[in-house]
């Protein structure tokens, strides 16, 4: 199959199998529906990852320069040049096979893409109205930022705009469940950039972002915190939830790509490593140890993803990786911190449940996303 990025007819007029062949204009002859090659898809992710760093060199702007108040600032730049790099590229995907799909415009969107062209003009929108926002109602600060109608505007637009090259990669029938790492780098890249999209959002729950459960952390609420008691429950009331959707948005990915394929050497450091690093970066790694330790807890998983190879045909397996991987990641995460500051700021009943929530979490989401057969309907009596 050719992987070239150049509009050659034979990559053009490749059908999709199972798809049905797009219509062109009255009169013309149907055309085959047309996907992009693996570069293509390559170069869309990484154009998305410009997009995505972008954001996140924004948020860290937002964290860590708080008289930020004009919309025209580098961080602004980054991210809407990431956002005008992938629009060219994937109109120029669409533009080169026009003709070649009998002057259809519909026929000349590769599979997959579809969605992310709609996300391209949702974000213009979006865009926009951000810039209006920030001229009326000035520029948001730490959580408000990330609560912005707008803002939510551009998210939903960039999860349509990042989740192209796994949708691309997904309608391949050429990939088959066993595609090695090399093959499905721009799906797993693309599932990776969207789960720490999702997690950028709610940055401020993440246990990457900032450490509450070290001694440290027990000692300032115990100095300074008044009443000492009702603010420390409240701490542990936000960081459970945090815990429970930082397990989704690490391992989800992982999940959606296991319906398709199954999981190559190196998918799970990828996606748990990527998102631990750039979250930690937001806060211009105050605490690059727990940047660390999520790069640790993400080798530790791909070593238990390797022993025992969970697929939808083996549900034993399944269930067994979903109740352990979030156990073994935040373990090295608690284990870390304990052995660092001689302890941990939580009791054991605190830590604890948070390893045993984060592991019914995955188990939950894994029931959901592979869900028991319906069994058939008896035949009726004659």
């Amino acid at each position: 199959m050719r992987t070239s990025s150049s509009p050659s007819p034979s990559a053009v007029e490749r059908p999709v199998a199972g798809e049905p062949a797009r219509a062109g204009p009255p009169g013309a002859q149907a055309v085959p529906a047309v996907r992009a090659g693996r570069r293509d898809d390559m170069v869309t992710v990484l154009l998305t990852a410009w997009l995505l760093l972008g954001l996140f060199i924004d948020g860290w702007a937002h964290n860590t320069r708080p008289q930020l108040e004009t919309f025209f600032t580098p961080w602004h730049a980054a991210f809407y040049s990431g956002f005008a790099a992938t629009a060219a590229w994937m109109g120029w995907l669409v533009w080169t096979r026009h003709r070649a799909a009998g002057g259809s415009w519909r026929a000349a969107v590769p599979a997959g893409y579809g969605l992310g062209l709609a996300g391209l003009a949702l974000f213009v929108v979006s865009g926009l109205g951000d810039m209006t926002w920030h001229l009326v109602f000035g520029i948001e600060q730490d959580i408000t930022a990330l609560l912005s109608p707008t803002h939510l505007g551009l998210f939903t637009a960039g999860f349509l705009i990042g989740t192209t090259p796994l949708r691309s990669a997904w309608a391949d029938p050429g990939l088959g469940r066993e595609a090695g790492l090399g093959r499905l780098l721009p799906a797993v890249l693309s599932a990776t950039l969207t789960g720490t999209g999702m997690a950028f959002f709610f940055m401020y729950l993440h246990p990457m972002f900032e450490n509450v459960v070290s001694l440290d952390h027990a000692r300032f609420l115990s100095d300074y915190a008044y009443p000492q008691g009702y603010v420390g429950r409240l701490a542990i009331e936000a960081a459970i939830p945090g815990f429970i959707l930082s397990t989704v948005f690490l391992f989800g990915p992982l999940l959606f790509l296991l319906r398709r394929w199954q999981l190559p050497a190196g998918s799970a450091a990828i996606t748990l490593g990527v998102q631990s690093v750039l979250i930690q970066a937001l806060t211009g790694f105050e605490d690059a140890g727990l940047a660390v330790l999520g790069v640790v807890g993400a080798v530790a998983v791909e070593a238990l993803l390797a022993a025992l190879r969970p697929s939808p045909g083996a549900r034993w397996r399944l269930w067994l990786f979903c109740a352990l991987a979030p156990v073994v990641f935040w373990g090295v995460y608690f284990g870390g911190i304990g052995l660092h500051d001689g302890g941990l700021g939580w009791t054991p009943e605190v830590w604890g449940g948070a390893l045993i929530w984060s592991s019914l979490t995955l188990l939950a989401l894994a029931m959901i996303m592979f869900p028991q057969r319906v069994p058939a309907e008896p035949a009726e009596a004659a």
